[in-house]
């Protein structure tokens, strides 16, 4: 079964007023098409960093040092792309967030509104990639 996303040795560190944060030092793990990956472990210890990192929205204290993000879509055969090297502006990127790769977070009252229905979020978020997923 091939990977639709492979992780290879990143490292992301946070540049803060103390001085340089290793805030992810080598993770690298890979998930195969057809199946569901949760990253799990302690407060503070990279997940959201990572996962950050993997839909380019990385806080502007943070690099990726190095390492690779690679994408593979289903939809593209063959046609892998970096995400750790893409503008995360760009349109490239921007096709591939929300539309083929997304993050839900565990704590659901930062990342979904209480004034709107569940229903409406998400359907905004399909809408708006649409296009990408087709």
């Amino acid at each position: 079964m091939p990977n639709v996303l492979t992780v290879k040795d990143l490292k992301v560190y946070l540049k803060v007023d103390a001085g340089t944060v290793k805030a992810v030092d080598g993770v690298s793990f890979r998930i195969p098409a057809g199946r569901t990956m949760a990253l799990v472990g302690e407060s503070g210890s990279g997940k959201s960093i990572v996962a950050q990192a993997i839909m380019g929205i990385l806080p502007r204290v943070a690099r990726i040092e190095h390492g690779e993000i690679l994408f593979s879509d289903p939809n593209r055969p063959g046609a892998d792309v970096d995400i750790a090297r893409l503008d995360a502006a760009g349109e490239s990127m921007q096709a591939i967030r929300g539309g083929r790769v997304s993050i839900i977070f565990q704590e659901p009252m930062t990342a979904l509104s209480p004034l709107h229905t569940i229903g409406n979020q998400i359907g905004e978020a399909l809408a708006l990639h649409r296009a990408a997923i087709g």
